[in-house]
């Protein structure tokens, strides 16, 4: 039997009460269904309550859009951006330490995660991309991400 989980547009906000409508729908373990775009993919793949093959039926999904906007995905992918350009420092620190000498930021993972957020940054600001389609598109591409070929979710936006 598939499983299905209601989402409220009504109750979604923002990214953190997205991500507590989700936990609510799945009954996630101890209400956790990510913090950032990165664990919300993760929990999509099992292990947080929901369980494929299953649909997710998002209601008030316009509301949610209208909400979820291109200036909230910006100020995501600048938080993102400061963060792993802090991070960056840190690991070159650690290149430098451990002898590599030849070591340039391109080496590191927080380099290309700063060249990630920078464009996802000039996508919002240019109204190609909000943070609804970015966490519709998340969810829509996880059947075809995973190494589970049963692990199917349909999204269904009303």
């Amino acid at each position: 039997m598939e499983n299905v989980y209601i989402i409220e547009g009504k109750n979604i906000y923002d990214l953190h009460s997205c991500f507590k409508e989700f936990a609510k729908a799945v009954n996630a373990p101890n209400g956790y269904f990510g913090s950032g775009m990165n664990q919300f993919d993760d929990c999509l793949f099992g292990g947080f309550g929901l369980e494929a093959p299953c649909k997710i039926i998002w209601k008030n999904s316009s509301l949610s859009k209208q909400r979820l906007n291109c200036k909230m995905l910006r100020n995501y992918y600048k938080r993102e951006k400061y963060l792993y350009e802090k991070e960056l420092i840190i690991e070159m620190k650690e290149l430098l330490e451990h002898g590599r000498k030849d070591a340039s930021v391109e080496d590191c993972f927080s380099y290309t995660a700063i060249q990630y957020s920078k464009h996802m940054i000039e996508r919002a600001e240019i109204g190609e991309l909000d943070l609804f389609d970015e966490i519709v598109n998340t969810i829509r591409s996880v059947s075809e991400r995973s190494y589970n070929k049963n692990w199917k979710i349909e999204l269904i936006l009303e």
